[in-house]
């Protein structure tokens, strides 16, 4: 005897663009909070907080003036940057504050926070009575553009790169332009590299459009800016809802190019690295594999990898070069765990042509040691400046 079932499953989430969400009269926040007077508890970004000391102000008196509509917790402060990725113990932290405000699967946990943030408390949030209800209010370009945007869910274990997790959609995103005022300027710089990412592979128009407005993102102009968030969330949700994988049941992986050797350095430079860093550097190295393939051409290679610079994204690092004791390159190692990853077929994007992808199945070492040399002597040697750790929020 055999049973066969189908389970088919709506997931449904509205991406808002605002600004000012606490403000009187900005309702985009509480439209997207449904039930009879729900329980509502913010974790807020500690770097955001220490950047913006009036946020939590303006939560509790977004609260207490909605206090008719939704039970009220306190909000609680919570461990910003890869930090609160790395350390176990953290994310038992934020498993705590759920179990101790007795939230319930009608309950929501609001999310304010850059891209760490909103992995590690959608991942707590998700296992939580198997699930939660999450809504994410990113803080950082990165996450407007890019991690805020998805499905996913995660923390950093056992020196892998979200190696628990979960695909978990949001109930809701927010992007308030507002809070990317704090920002430092190397973080308002580091998430511009998923834009980058997202054009090579997807949109010719988008990528034409960064790569002649490059120094004016560099510059903190906010209409550019807005423009690269509004294009690239859209370019992210459009590929989840439509590309037939929104789960990554498959082996292709079209929004993580340029990520097989970024995971990898972020990791070994001990997290020196943003990851939008090491996502740039990562999208410099597939897009000379890419010319030495014949996929692109010199000319757009060198178009692309000098907007990326003149933004002031790194495309080569150190690390880069680190080798094992057995004398292999340490991102080739890097390549072997994003393999296992995919579930042992080692499928990559790659660009053919600018703005459309192709997938490639086999990628040599000497293809990446030579890219990885040619990249170094073009742009490592004085090119380098070390990039100390530091919040991703700063007092201006």
């Amino acid at each position: 005897m055999k049973l066969e079932q189908e389970i088919q499953v709506t997931f449904r989430y509205t991406i808002c663009f605002t600004r000012d969400v606490f403000a009187p009269g900005n309702d985009v926040l509480l439209s997207q909070i449904q039930g009879s007077r729900p329980k509502v508890v913010f974790l807020l970004d500690s770097g955001l907080e220490e950047a913006q000391p009036k946020l939590r102000l303006q939560i509790e008196q977004w609260l207490h003036n909605h206090q008719d509509r939704i039970r009220a917790c306190p909000p609680v402060t919570v461990q910003g940057g890869e930090a609160c990725k790395n350390d176990p113990e953290y994310f038992l932290q934020i498993a705590r504050i759920l179990r101790d405000h007795h939230l319930d699967r009608h309950s929501y946990v609001v999310i304010v926070g850059g891209g760490s943030v909103l992995d590690a408390v959608g991942f707590a949030a998700s296992i939580t009575h198997r699930g939660i209800r999450h809504i994410r209010l990113p803080s950082t370009v990165l996450a407007q553009c890019d991690s805020g945007i998805g499905v996913k869910n995660g923390i950093n274990f056992l020196g892998a790169k979200n190696f628990l997790g979960t695909f978990t959609p949001p109930w809701a995103v927010i992007n308030d332009l507002g809070f990317l005022q704090t920002l430092s300027l190397r973080d308002w710089i580091a998430g511009i590299s998923e834009a980058f990412k997202v054009a090579i592979i997807k949109d010719r128009r988008f990528l034409s459009f960064l790569v002649e407005h490059c120094r004016a993102l560099k510059a903190r102009d906010e209409q550019d800016m807005e423009e690269t968030i509004t294009r690239c969330a859209r370019l992210h949700a459009d590929h989840i809802a439509t590309g037939g994988d929104p789960f990554e049941a498959g082996s292709a992986r079209p929004l993580d190019f340029g990520h097989w050797s970024a995971h990898c350095l972020e990791t070994r430079s001990g997290y020196e690295l943003r990851h939008g860093e090491a996502v740039a550097i990562g999208i410099a190295l597939d897009l000379g594999i890419a010319r030495t393939r014949g996929l692109i051409s010199p000319q757009d290679y060198t178009a692309v990898v000098n907007a990326l610079r003149a933004i002031g994204l790194p495309v080569w690092h150190p690390v880069l070069g680190h080798r094992e004791k057995d004398g292999r390159m340490s991102v080739y190692r890097g390549l072997e765990e994003f393999r296992e990853h995919l579930g042992g077929e080692l499928t990559l994007v790659m660009p053919r042509e600018l703005g459309h992808s192709c997938e490639i199945h086999d990628l040599s070492y000497g293809e990446i040691e030579r890219a990885m040399q040619e990249t170094e002597e073009t742009f490592g040697q004085g090119n380098h400046e070390a990039r100390k750790w530091q919040s991703s929020h700063v007092l201006s």
